[in-house]
């Protein structure tokens, strides 16, 4: 538990970049999204619990997916109150302090970098193109479904 707790005070610190940026861009004011930030600080602290007390390979932001996925259903009687006030963060808000906190992260291991030279690159250009056919063809498919072409 006591790492769950130190992991939070990151979370905490990620969050309040992120409305931070938040309130940069849109100009939403910051005391106006508290309820966003109790809200992401819930997801994340139950992933987090989750990840410590149940024994599988699973990286926590799986857990976290399956909890927001869990909160969302229509029938939970907190939804409304989690669509509504993670509604008001936008993901490129949150993706700023995330980039910053990798490179940090990437940067301390500078010497296994290296070690992986030009594969890192090849590593990078299948996964990016994966991704990106991947996600056309779930949006070709969706639409398709829908009518909408």
């Amino acid at each position: 538990m006591q790492s769950v707790l130190n992991d939070m005070k990151f979370v905490f610190l990620a969050l309040l970049l992120a409305m931070f940026t938040q309130t940069l861009t849109t100009g939403i004011s910051f005391f106006n999204m508290w309820d966003s930030f109790i809200a992401m600080s819930i997801v994340v602290f139950l992933s987090l619990v989750a990840k410590s007390y149940i024994k599988s390979p699973l990286p926590t932001f799986a857990y976290a997916t399956i909890i927001g996925i869990l909160i969302c259903l229509p029938e939970t009687a907190v939804r409304t109150f989690f669509l509504d006030s993670i509604g008001k963060v936008q993901f490129l808000s949150c993706t700023v302090p995330l980039l910053a906190f990798a490179g940090l992260s990437v940067g301390g291991k500078m010497e296994e970098l290296k070690k992986l030279s030009w594969k890192v690159i090849v590593l990078f250009l299948v996964v990016s193109t994966s991704c990106f056919l991947g996600a056309s063809l779930i949006a070709q498919l969706g639409f398709s479904m829908k009518g909408i072409i």
